[in-house]
């Protein structure tokens, strides 16, 4: 199970959270934009298309 993050009101830990924010947003963006190409390209594979 995951610890609780520690709150710090500092700059650089508030720069740090978010830049791990963004990161975070631009994964998942990615994952979903590459989503239909692996289904696409498994289902090739399989023969359903």
């Amino acid at each position: 199970m995951e610890q609780p993050k520690e709150v710090c009101k500092c700059p650089v830990c508030a720069k740090r959270e978010e830049k791990e924010q963004e990161n975070e947003e631009m994964t998942m963006a990615v994952l979903l934009a590459l989503t239909p190409m692996i289904v696409m390209t498994l289902f090739g594979q399989i023969g359903f298309f």
